[in-house]
């Protein structure tokens, strides 16, 4: 069988098995000829055989027990007239590569999932260092813009190689491509790295989405001087929801563990943190620690009876969230400086917001979130969990990067390594 290409031909001869690296292969002896009309130097038109050349080619194979290699017997042909010599190349491989294309191409869609590299070097016949390899390339495919900036950026941090923290930033509207990932999440890292864009790139971020982290405010407010720093709403939340906990934990504890009060407060704990607006009040069901049918909300109701103190507390977070929730900056701010009959923690956590109290209520009016990167940071959790870590911080972006040219093909990511 022979195949026709554009500058040279590849003509089939036969198929036989070899052992190669201990393990039976199939291989498959090809002769690829070249068609050289006159010489690339000289310009003259007359050439003289000058053997084969023959290299072993790594192929796609259906069977990785049974791995497939080409043989391919190159032509070479020397000017009469000056000596210079030419082989015959061929569009399977590139030159000064035994690797095809095709397994190549395999590997960067293989890469692209979530697996392993030792399972994808023995799917695809090559060697653990070659993916390795292919790793350290990857990052050419990538856009590095300096002039582009996405107008809502959104901060955060995730635990990576050698648990090191490192900064992450994503777009925090639209598609929420991914815009840099840091090796640390030091202040001066981040500074140094936000003042390669031109000031006027800078100018035109609108909103920064953060978690209370104090230095990631300070961060925006110098890099970004039109922007509106917004606190993530989850973090909001899950302060004050953590403060109600330990408030209850601590009336908890101040009963015998057989009274009624302890069991009222020891269980269905997750009917404090469900909004009050979505507490059922009409069907029945029967609490086996109480021993007596009710209502969710007759089963907050009466324990919340057990302390004032925990009472006022549970009011003022289904407050606050319900305020969130309607982008009720005065009702925020009336319930944070209202903290009559709160326990200790709730305080605490409140007069952290009030010195927050700017960026609180920018999250209060606007819809933008940290939901976009912590989701981003779950798929690197997953990422680095298949691969059981990683000790190499290039080929986890890499990885990073690929899995999310899978995840939004349509969109190319503005990720970088720094």
């Amino acid at each position: 069988m022979s195949i026709q290409f554009r500058n040279f031909l590849c003509i089939y001869t036969r198929y036989f098995t070899l052992s190669i690296k201990s393990r039976r292969a199939k291989v498959f002896s090809a002769i690829v000829k070249i068609h050289q009309e006159r010489c690339d130097y000289c310009g003259f038109s007359s050439f003289s055989h000058n053997g084969h050349y023959v290299s072993r080619v790594t192929y796609l194979t259906a069977n990785t027990s049974e791995p497939v290699y080409l043989e391919l017997h190159k032509e070479r042909l020397i000017c009469k007239n000056c000596g210079r010599s030419f082989m015959a190349t061929s569009d399977i491989v590139d030159k000064n590569c035994c690797i095809s294309k095709a397994t190549r191409q395999k590997i960067l869609m293989n890469l692209q999932d979530d697996r392993t590299q030792t399972s994808i070097a023995i799917d695809a016949g090559v060697s653990f260092s070659t993916i390795c390899r292919y790793l350290d390339n990857y990052d050419d495919l990538f856009r590095r813009n300096l002039n582009y900036l996405p107008v809502h950026l959104a901060m955060d941090e995730f635990r990576g190689v050698g648990g090191k923290l490192h900064f992450i930033c994503i777009n925090g509207n639209g598609v929420h491509e991914s815009q840099q990932i840091l090796p640390d999440r030091y202040k001066n890292s981040i500074i140094e790295y936000f003042k390669q864009f031109p000031e006027s790139v800078r100018a035109r971020v609108k909103t920064v989405t953060v978690d209370l982290n104090s230095y990631y405010q300070d961060i925006a407010k110098l890099m970004f001087p039109n922007a509106k720093i917004v606190i993530d709403r989850f973090h909001i939340i899950a302060m004050i929801t953590r403060a109600f906990n330990q408030s209850r934990v601590q009336t908890m504890k101040k009963y015998n563990k057989q009274s009624a009060e302890y069991r009222t407060l020891k269980f269905s704990w997750r009917l404090y943190l469900k909004s009050a607006e979505n507490l059922d009040e009409k069907q029945l069901f029967y609490d086996r620690h109480l021993r007596k049918q009710l209502t969710q909300l007759e089963r907050v109701e009466e324990e919340l009876a057990v302390s004032p103190e925990l009472k006022a507390s549970y009011e003022s977070m289904q407050k606050i969230m319900k305020s969130l929730k309607d982008h009720d900056k005065d009702g925020i701010v009336d319930y944070l400086y209202n903290t009559q009959n709160l326990s200790r923690q709730m305080k605490e956590i409140f007069r952290a917001f009030k010195k927050n109290l700017e960026v609180i209520l920018n999250a209060s009016e606007t819809g933008y979130s940290n939901g976009p990167v912590e989701g981003m940071n779950r798929m690197i959790k997953q990422i680095q969990r298949t691969a059981f870590g990683f000790r190499n911080y290039h080929h986890m972006i890499s990885r990073i990067k690929l899995r999310q040219m899978k995840t939004k093909p349509d969109k190319k990511t503005e990720l970088k390594v720094a």
